[in-house]
């Protein structure tokens, strides 16, 4: 593909991984992000696969053991405390500029232009234009819109299509580990928590620390609470102390304290003494309404959805930068194997269609007990769940087969 030029939008890590990849491929590359500044602060917690450390490792990517924190477990717990059932299967997790960080250094600085609001692409013969707000212009030969949940690409192809918001929000937070009980951190650090209360689901788990720090005693603790909202809860979730309604979100300062007050209460009332000690203790709460998205195809003409630009699967798969990776390494794959670019897409489309498509409606399946009336169906079995949760199976096929009956 020497002389075959692609132009990325969006510079997080699914655009710094399809541009890494390409480049190895003889590609030129140009990366268009439309923030300035470091993106190594956005994110959260992660859940990390050997899918993705393949992936960063083909690219070139330094990562070292210290990435993440493996867990040789996931538990479930009971109200009390108890374990209910455990899983060995190992967990990794990790932090957002762990992965980030190693993915920006691959790219040259040459060719990362931050700034650079796209407004539009238009096709170009045989390639494509792309038109950006302070009017420049960008011709390639292929356009690969990473540019993630607002993507301005798939917003210009499906005008109408907007993420679902499934019904529930999760409640997150962080603690320090130095700030938690000594008698809790072996239970609490030494695997992934599961509980369930009715309707609901909240997972805790260690994170890297300050600094990425993966050390014990200088680590954090995560949890994520899933808890339903329909619409006029989300609506008054989203409502400031003055008044001011905030939309679909809201700045996490801005959260009511009454609202605070309030979820804190409830951990102390449904959670195990642990974990809700954890909750009580956070002392800022971040709001997250829980959506998913798919679209009904990845590619027009000379421009290919990737990442969260295409498909976003609710958070219970933990995949979401796993599935960036798969899709950055298939695009790479299907142009590295043909010189007819359109042909190249064409397969690309077919084959990562399916598995968003999949992966999407697994996270339904896993999600669909929230807010449920008759309680937690996962309560029932909690073996069943633990091992199905995380899709491992979806991450492993790359076309996967069919997904769980509800």
């Amino acid at each position: 593909m020497a002389g075959r030029r692609a132009l990325v939008i969006g510079g997080s890590v699914g655009g710094l991984m399809a541009a890494s990849l390409l480049r190895k491929g003889g590609w030129d590359v140009v990366i268009f992000e439309r923030a300035q500044g470091d993106l190594a602060g956005r994110g959260a917690g992660l859940g990390l696969s050997a899918e993705l450390f393949a992936v960063l490792r083909r690219i070139g990517a330094r990562v070292t053991a210290g990435t993440g924190i493996t867990l040789p477990a996931i538990v479930w717990l009971d109200a009390s405390g108890a374990v209910l059932h455990e899983d060995r299967r190992g967990w990794v997790t990790g932090a957002w500029p762990r992965i980030y960080r190693p993915l920006r250094e691959a790219v040259p600085d040459a060719i990362y232009r931050p700034g650079r609001a796209l407004e539009r692409i238009e096709p170009d013969g045989r390639g494509v234009t792309a038109i950006f707000a302070d009017g420049a212009r960008e011709t390639g030969d292929l356009v690969i819109a990473a540019d993630g949940v607002a993507s301005t690409v798939r917003g210009q192809f499906l005008p109408g299509l907007a993420p679902s918001y499934a019904g529930y929000v999760a409640w997150r937070g962080i603690v320090e580990e130095s700030d938690i009980a000594a008698h809790d951190r072996e239970q609490l650090f030494g695997a992934i928590s599961f509980c369930a209360p009715p309707g609901e689901l909240i997972l805790a788990m260690p994170s890297p620390g300050a600094g990425e720090d993966t050390r014990p005693g200088h680590r954090r603790f995560y949890f994520i609470w899933y808890r339903p909202a329909d619409a006029a809860r989300m609506a008054e979730l989203c409502t400031d102390a003055s008044g001011r309604n905030h939309g679909f979100s809201i700045p996490p300062p801005l959260i009511r304290r009454a609202v605070t007050d309030a979820v804190k209460a409830d951990a102390a009332a449904l959670l195990p003494p642990r974990v809700a000690a954890v909750v009580r203790q956070t002392a800022q709460l971040l709001l997250q309404p829980i959506v998913d998205l798919e679209v009904p195809r990845m590619v027009w003409g000379r421009a290919a959805l990737l990442g969260d630009a295409a498909f976003i699967a609710r958070p219970h798969v933990a995949a979401g930068i796993t599935k960036a990776a798969l899709d950055a390494a298939g695009l790479a794959d299907a142009l590295a194997e043909t010189d007819d670019i359109d042909a190249a897409l064409a397969r690309y489309a077919r084959e990562r269609l399916a598995w968003g498509r999949a992966l999407v409606e697994y996270s339904r399946y896993l999600g669909g007990f929230i807010g449920a009336p008759d309680g937690s169906a996962a309560r029932r079995d909690p073996a069943t769940y633990l091992r199905e949760y995380g899709a491992p199976h979806l991450i492993h096929d790359p076309l996967p087969g069919d997904v769980p009956p509800r």
